[in-house]
């Protein structure tokens, strides 16, 4: 009987010294190594719910054919990362509260709590481009011309696409011309 195990990762070690191995490189591995693990596996049991939804074909599709489509998506983009991670050198010695910058977490936290308590009464564009300035602006300062006009073009063609193309609903608001 083949049997596989941490010794199978650590040819010549003891069974015990092998375990501690692997708890000594699990303990080394950071927030990328398990976000992208817990994404991969939420990704895999939203694709199992799309699939019971039928996908359909890009022609005709079903009603879990974008949800399929995004979770491939993040199935294959956290799958990139989760590699990343695994592969990648050891990082320098620096502690977690370093690392974790809370004051641009509580941030975006906030700036989209306000997205989704303004959408309605302020509308879609409006919010949109605010939420996209903010977001540009906490994840690297300075620069504002570009971020605006970045935050500016890529409300508008969120806006044609979903709005026009698709000729979705999207909040009206303050802006009554569209």
């Amino acid at each position: 009987m083949l049997r596989l195990g941490p010794q199978a990762l650590y040819r010549g070690s003891s069974r015990g010294e092998a375990r501690e191995m692997m708890r000594t490189w699990l303990k080394k591995k950071d927030g990328d190594f398990w976000g992208s693990l817990f994404l991969m596996i939420v990704s895999g049991l939203v694709i199992r719910e799309a699939l019971d939804l039928e996908v359909g074909t890009p022609s005709n599709p079903g009603s879990g054919f974008m949800v399929f489509g995004a979770s491939v998506t993040l199935g294959l983009l956290a799958l990139s990362q989760f590699v990343a991670s695994v592969t990648a050198r050891a990082r320098a010695a620096e502690s977690v509260a370093e690392r974790i910058r809370w004051g641009r977490i509580f941030a975006v936290i906030l700036a989209i709590v306000l997205y989704i308590v303004a959408l309605r009464p302020v509308g879609y564009l409006v919010c949109t481009f605010l939420l996209l300035s903010v977001l540009f602006q906490v994840l690297e300062r300075g620069r504002w011309a570009s971020r605006t006009i970045g935050a500016a073009s890529t409300s508008f063609v969120t806006y044609v696409i979903f709005a026009k193309m698709l000729q979705l609903n999207l909040p009206r608001g303050l802006i009554t011309i569209y």
